[in-house]
């Protein structure tokens, strides 16, 4: 017994003196534990502060940010909102001296041991090896569509290729039918429609052509998966291609104009039994393709239109002139040519729209007159069609934009840039006076041919167009002609020059995109006006004297391969000596050239557009300054370029543009010329002509007092700390300013006056890192208001209080043409503006995104509300502080205020209470249609009832992670209106929603009434997750149900999902029939409640014609009626749990038996 109470004794004394000791600690160890507290606090804000750049700098290159980087972040900054009250406390009891409070201390060194555990883990999960991923692709929903015929013969065709995807049995389908007959645009909408469906997890569309070049279609492929190659071969392509798509479940690959046998297995695409859930859509003109594809294909055939769609399409288009009977029955001739092909009837159709009754007659008698051209498996109608169309062009001028467009590979994208070029290269016109008149020359001619239907969008560059394959191939039988005399031989993937007996006729040569290496020797070309010859691979090399026979030269493109990456070959391409004998030249292009001396460029006096984009060349020598008639000098992505001479820029008179967007940096601050060894900005005043800058300054001294160009129609200045070239290289493209943009990084106030001579012909201005002295923009930076501006986009400006400061002087109206703002980062900022704005500023604003505002507590106060009468797009994240949004209360009543917002977004402000705040019953939102919230913790209601009455356009409302949020409709606003739940009150509707989404709303105690949710006439997509204390997702309150309502119809709705509801007992418990016509797919998981999906009879509950899907807690259930599934299910759980623990079976174990259940499964 003694060795039993010792052995307790020494176990007690062991474990008590071990917490004694410890709380000694928290006394002894007080200023050790607050100096290790501090130096673990910097540390923290250290690596927080490198994490946010690493966060900018990914935002820069448009990469989103990873979420649990942003938890992070969220997290830091909690825990030094903490230190901030905590260091308070310490200091108090530190300065107490021989006399503290040891009650204090013993508390304050406790809880700075905690938050020191929890700075220590921030530290340690701040590691970040990536802070962002890359922007996923646009995917095949953003591919344009053009004129898609909603005809039985294309419905059908559609619906049987959808069919076919869905069922296991058929891997490959094959559309083939003649040129022009719709099969790119059927795909391209099946493609769309699949995937919208979900369908298949993953849709890529390649366009294959006449010569297949596998390394672009794999390209196209892998970007649609968001795949990258680096430096494989084409083997080892192909195996990353295959290891990708093997990777997704179901994928969808669409192989568009197919011409001959293809190896998938060489591009790496898996099929067959390689991959079930791989499938293949292609499209030929050609039958024979679809037998021969190397796995069993399906073949649909896409037919003509018939009579009757054929006339509904024609008719669409020529417009209202065919219902007069005279015109009827030439047009009916007219459509029986067309051949039921959708090109050919909307081209002619257009054609002929403001035609009178002579321009169709004679239209009839060139159709039936018009000779066959003999081009593989294209009826004579059809090009007869297009001649016609070609015809009826108005004028030389868009003729000739039209075939320069043939000159292009196939399925190419067409820039208007380059298109604008090649036009004024070869002088096509001639009242034209400066490159920007020939641009919009260029952009009409293409208005022109796209409502024409002889030209589309591209898919890919914005601005850019392209010619179907069938208007390509007629194009070039026109451009051949004697007329013309083009040779256009673009990806053919030709390796040797091609074979002539002569090339004395050509005016145009094109062989771009090619695999051609060598050049010929003695070629004698007198009148060829335009050689292209750009984008062939292995082209290195240029013969000294192959230019001595095409004298008349004045378009010349020798452009190398461009990459996605900004790379050189390690080649060097000297200038052959010939190139000074075109002394007629007008346009030469040297783009992805690696150049030694260039000086040979001198010698081209009549030169007016010289490019060498992203070419790799040290210097511009000082022979260039004779190049008096030099219009457009295009140096982007020149990045090695660090000489220009002085005084060269200034020599060239005529420039009208100059480009130098990550190019030359090095310019000289001042002094005379003789003092100076660089170009000056200053040269720049010289050039009278000038209507188009883009060039980045690093040293803001170096600009000019006096940088005004009256006649300056667009500009892209950037002022400050130079950007790693990374950042814009990612994919070089053309990027030419648009508008007149400044921006201004990391400069201190006061600006130079150079800036802000900038500032009154500024449209979009750029603020970024300005440094100390900046408070606001207005008067700040410039007391004049800015009203030129149209675009304003402020970020990481730390001293910024406000953008707008009137409290002192008398301020003009500011900002009244700005249309978009964008605030990020300004962790000082507490309004939007101080003072009483005149009427009039901001009237034209139209978007405005806040981000990382931390101390911004309401955005707008009721007097700068009543100035937005035209704010439409609102979003909102990680504002901290933010209490309220839009503070109505103080807005002048007497009329009703129509905001006429559309879009509302909030993200991450876990103190806003009120989205609304105040009591006003004129505030209407009769133009609003997406409302977003999401992580807004504080946040109980979203609307009063007075201002959700007007939300008849709304169309998706989504809410997710709102923690304390209990109704969407408050039940009263104080403005006499009744609690929602007592008969009398008018009803809410919502005619245009068509998505609901609510996702972890502990607290929601209720989504709709009955009432409400009968307007739900457009809802598609319902979506419910993680509410503790829902029980029905459409409510019925006491004296809500009548005799009137018989059935619940909710038409359109084809998705619904309710998941981690432990208190759901049903859908609805309104004893009354249900009707789902559209329902397809259904979801019930977790709800572990839920004993029956409605009250009303099993009849009733069973309308549902379309269900394909019915899974409950992860199974599949074949039976579609709902009730019969769901109370099935329960009674099993319920007996389960009854033989396992009886007390179990109580209401409030509802948790218990859940986890018992699914346990089971």
């Amino acid at each position: 017994m003694t060795e039993l109470i010792s052995t307790v004794i020494i176990i007690l004394d062991k474990y008590f003196m071990k917490r004694i000791r410890k709380h000694i600690s928290y006394l002894v160890c007080f200023q050790s534990k607050a100096e290790g507290f501090r130096k673990q606090v910097e540390k923290l804000e250290v690596l927080k502060d490198k994490v946010q750049r690493s966060i900018v700098a990914a935002k820069r290159k448009g990469e989103n940010i990873e979420p649990e980087v942003e938890k992070w972040l969220t997290a830091v900054e909690k825990v030094i909102e903490d230190v901030e009250k905590l260091e308070d406390e310490v200091k108090k009891s530190s300065s107490n001296g021989w006399c503290p409070d040891w009650t204090s201390r013993f508390w304050l060194s406790r809880e700075l041991q905690k938050i020191m555990h929890s700075i220590a883990s921030l530290q340690e999960e701040g590691k970040f090896n990536k802070v962002s991923y890359p922007e996923p692709s646009p995917g095949i929903e953003s591919l344009p569509i053009g004129d898609c015929c909603p005809f039985q013969t294309t419905v059908s065709a559609m619906n049987q290729i959808i069919e076919l995807l869905k069922g296991e049995e058929c891997s490959t389908i094959c559309v083939f039918g003649m040129g022009g007959v719709g099969k790119t645009t059927l795909v391209k909408e099946v493609g769309k429609k699949v995937k919208k469906d979900n369908l298949f997890d993953e849709v890529a569309i390649a366009v294959v052509s006449q010569a297949p070049d596998l390394i672009k279609i794999q390209d196209e492929i892998a970007e649609a998966l968001g795949l990258e190659f680096h430096k494989e071969n084409e083997i080892g392509r192909a195996g990353r291609l295959h290891q990708r798509l093997k990777t997704e479940k179901r994928v969808l690959i669409i192989l568009d104009d197919v011409w001959e046998i293809l190896d998938l297995g060489a591009m790496g695409i898996p099929h067959g039994a390689d991959h079930r859930g791989c499938k293949i859509l292609l499209t030929t003109r050609c039958e024979h393709t679809c037998n021969v594809m190397g796995s069993p294909a399906t073949k649909i055939l896409l037919n003509n239109l018939n009579e009757h769609e054929s006339w509904a399409l024609f008719s669409s288009n020529a417009g209202v002139t065919v219902g007069s009977p005279a015109v009827n029955v030439v047009a009916t001739e007219i459509v029986k040519k067309c051949g039921g092909l959708p090109l050919a009837l909307v081209a002619v159709g257009r054609a002929l729209s403001d035609k009178d009754i002579d321009g169709w007659q004679e239209a009839a008698k060139q159709l039936k007159e018009c000779k066959p051209m003999s081009i593989q498996d294209v009826g004579a109608d059809f090009f007869s069609c297009l001649k016609l169309s070609f015809d009826y062009l108005r004028g030389e001028e868009i003729k000739s934009i039209f075939l320069l467009c043939c000159v292009f590979p196939e399925d190419r994208d067409i820039e208007l840039e380059y298109l604008t070029r090649l036009a004024m290269g070869q002088g096509l016109f001639e009242d034209v006076e400066t490159v920007e008149e020939g641009r919009r020359r260029v952009r009409t001619m293409i208005k022109g041919l796209k409502a024409s239907c002889l030209l589309m969008d591209g898919d890919k560059s914005k601005g850019s167009v392209k010619m179907h394959d069938l208007v390509r191939a007629f194009a070039i039988s026109i451009a051949s002609s004697e007329k013309y005399a083009f040779m256009v031989k673009a990806g053919l993937g030709l390796k040797n020059w091609p074979r002539r007996d002569t090339f004395e006729h050509y005016t145009v040569i094109s062989l771009m995109s090619n695999k051609i290496s060598n050049l010929p020797f003695g070629l004698e070309c007198p009148k060829l006006h335009t050689l292209l010859l750009g984008g062939n691979r292995g082209l290195k090399m240029f013969p000294d004297a192959f230019f001595e026979g095409m004298k008349a030269l004045k378009v010349l493109e020798l452009t190398g391969v461009s990459k996605k990456l900004y790379k050189y070959s390690l080649h060097i391409t000297p200038l052959p000596a010939s190139l000074q004998l075109l002394t007629d030249l007008r346009m030469l292009h040297l783009h992805h050239r690696k150049l030694s001396d260039i000086s040979i460029l001198g010698k081209l006096k009549k030169l007016e557009m010289l490019s060498l984009f992203a070419s790799h060349i040290n210097e511009l020598p000082k022979e260039m300054g004779e190049l008096k008639n030099l219009r457009l000098l295009d140096l982007t992505y020149c990045r090695s370029l660090k000489k220009i001479p002085p005084n060269l820029i200034s020599s060239l008179s005529a420039l009208e543009e100059l480009y130098m967007k990550g190019s030359f940096q090095q310019w000289d601050v001042g002094g005379t010329t003789t003092e100076r060894s660089s170009a000056s900005l200053s040269e720049l005043n010289s050039l009278l002509n000038l209507t188009t800058l883009h060039v980045e300054i690093i040293n803001a001294k170096s600009l000019p007092n006096s940088f005004l160009f009256p006649n300056l129609l667009r500009f892209q200045i950037c002022i400050g700390s130079k950007s790693p070239f990374a950042l814009f290289t990612r994919k070089l493209k053309y990027d030419y300013p648009t508008t007149r943009a400044l921006e201004l990084k990391g400069i201190d106030s006061p600006m130079p006056i150079g800036v802000k001579v900038l500032f009154e012909r500024t449209e979009d201005l750029s603020l970024i890192g300005l440094l100390e002295g900046s408070r606001n923009i207005v008067p700040n930076l410039c007391s004049r208001g800015f009203n030129g501006l149209t675009s304003l986009s402020v970020r990481n400006c730390d001293e910024f209080e406000c953008i707008s400061d009137t409290t002192q002087g008398v301020h003009p109206v500011a900002f009244q043409n700005m249309e978009t703002m964008h605030l990020t980062h300004l962790c000082g900022m507490k309004v939007l503006s101080v003072g009483v704005l005149p009427l009039g500023s901001f009237r034209k604003l139209r978007v405005l995104t806040v981000e990382h505002c931390g101390r911004l507590s309401t955005l707008f106060p009721a007097e700068l509300l009543q100035l937005l009468l035209n704010l439409e797009i609102v979003r909102i994240n990680w504002c901290e502080e933010m209490q309220e949004v839009f503070q109505i209360e103080g807005i002048i009543v007497g009329e009703e205020h129509v905001l006429l917002l559309r879009e509302l977004k909030l993200y991450t402000l876990p103190r806003l209470g009120h989205i609304w705040k105040g009591l006003n019953a004129y505030v209407s939102l009769h133009n609003l249609e997406v409302i977003e919230i999401e992580r807004c913790n504080r946040l109980r209601n979203l609307f009063q009832p007075s201002i959700a009455q007007s939300l008849f356009k709304l169309e998706c409302l989504k809410i997710l992670d709102c923690m304390e949020l209990q109704q969407i409709i408050a039940e009263e606003d104080g403005l006499g209106q009744e609690p929602s739940n007592i008969k009398g009150k008018k009803s809410l509707n919502l005619p245009k929603l068509k998505v609901l989404e609510v996702e972890d709303c502990k607290k929601l105690k209720s989504l709709f009434p009955v009432s409400t949710a009968q307007s739900f006439l457009q809802l598609k997509q319902l979506k419910v997750s993680g509410s503790n204390e829902l029980k029905t997702i459409i409510c019925c309150e006491y004296g809500e149900i009548s005799a009137a309502v018989d059935k619940f119809v909710l038409p359109q709705l084809s998705n619904l999902e309710l998941k981690a509801l432990p208190f759901l007992e049903s859908f609805c418990k309104g004893d009354f029939p249900f009707e789902w016509p559209s329902l397809e797919e259904v979801v019930i998981d977790t709800c572990p409640k839920m004993t029956t999906f409605a009250l009303a009879a099993d009849d009733g509950v069973q309308n549902m014609p379309k269900l394909k899907s019915l899974q409950v807690d992860d199974q599949i259930i074949n039976d579609h009626d709902l009730n019969a599934a769901i109370n099935h299910l329960y009674k099993g759980k319920l007996e389960f749990v009854q033989k396992s623990d009886p007390l179990m079976i109580d209401e409030d174990c509802s948790n218990k038996t859940q986890h018992t259940w699914r346990t089971v499964q």
